[in-house]
């Protein structure tokens, strides 16, 4: 069964500056994780905060994407929206970037055909994201105005977060989507998992063969919709991969809750994928962007623009001072 519950203990936690600029400060805080089974690597939360040094007026928590490529890029958002006054946090998911697992890669223990080490890495990043809302609530870091963003996996965290923690005002969801069977077997991205099942001496019957598996996976489907909550969908008999699918805890999020942002042009999720995952989330409001699947990332700061939109915070500090700046120069 698929566990997302954790003991709660005092969050003993360290934290130092590594940036300070005129409008906020960025410091890493670190504390052990509460999962009670980390691998190797994994075992401690690193958070990055970007904390304005007054008039927050909101707190964004924003997860990435699989991997460690498109973390810098959130990174820089961060900087322009606490320069906003919001207050920015970007935890690093369990198995990527800083916290790679021993001998492991960034980003694929996620999706390994050990079913059983894989489903370790989404219940202990639901763990991990959980207690990171627990510690800023603690420490009044969290605010009303608050919103989750989530980046491909970030995203598809995110979905379930919803459906087990209503903490959060709104959602956006940024280039994802669900069905890992389809991910699996089609996605670009997952080539090297595809690999790794090919060079089994005994390839596992929960992922092999491609129809076999896709078919199950096309039944269970089906059946979500009998299931009246989450802790009932956790304990039936449907396919593991599909008890850490967003697609089975969309029924359960509120739709108004979302925004969903999908990429014209991704070719890392099929469109199958991100179509069934709007659909299954209730056909939130959404917006197609003619870029790529990470071709966006180096324009972060007009999602930046975007997010303020949505908390309701009007202008970047920075473009009220420039534009102060030219009308003086202009006198």
């Amino acid at each position: 069964m698929i566990n997302f519950t954790y003991v709660h203990k005092p969050i003993n936690f360290t934290s130092g500056y590594i940036l300070k600029s005129k409008h906020f400060r960025v410091s890493i805080i670190k504390f052990p994780t509460q999962y009670d089974n980390p691998e190797k690597g994994t075992e401690t939360v690193e958070i990055y905060l970007f904390n304005p040094k007054k008039n927050v007026v909101g707190t964004l928590v924003a997860l990435h994407g699989l991997g460690t490529s498109n973390i810098p890029f959130l990174l820089w958002m961060g900087t322009h929206l606490a320069n906003a006054g919001i207050r920015t946090v970007v935890p690093i998911l369990p198995g990527n970037f800083t916290r790679t697992s021993h001998n492991s890669v960034s980003g694929k223990d996620f999706f390994s055909p050990d079913i059983e080490k894989a489903i370790k890495y989404w219940e202990h990043a639901i763990v991990d994201s959980l207690t990171t809302i627990e510690f800023l609530k603690s420490t009044d870091l969290w605010s009303e105005n608050n919103c989750l963003f989530g980046f491909c996996l970030g995203g598809m965290i995110s979905v379930i977060l919803n459906a087990i923690t209503d903490d959060f005002k709104q959602t956006i969801l940024m280039t994802t989507g669900g069905d890992i069977s389809t991910l699996i077997w089609h996605s670009p991205t997952l080539a090297f998992m595809r690999k790794n099942i090919k060079k089994l001496p005994n390839k596992p019957a929960y992922l092999y063969p491609q129809e076999k598996f896709i078919n199950i996976f096309k039944k269970d489907i089906e059946k979500l919709k009998t299931f009246k909550t989450v802790e009932e969908m956790q304990k039936s008999d449907i396919h593991p991969f599909l008890k850490v699918d967003p697609i089975a805890y969309a029924k359960f999020v509120k739709t108004d809750k979302i925004t969903f942002i999908e990429a014209l042009f991704d070719r890392a999720l099929p469109k199958q994928s991100r179509k069934l995952l709007w659909e299954m989330l209730g056909k939130p409001k959404k917006y197609v962007i003619p870029s790529g699947h990470v071709t966006w990332l180096p324009f972060q700061f007009f999602l930046a623009k975007f997010i303020l939109k949505k908390m309701n915070v009007r202008e970047f500090k920075r473009q009220i001072l420039l534009l102060k700046k030219v009308k003086y120069d202009e006198k």
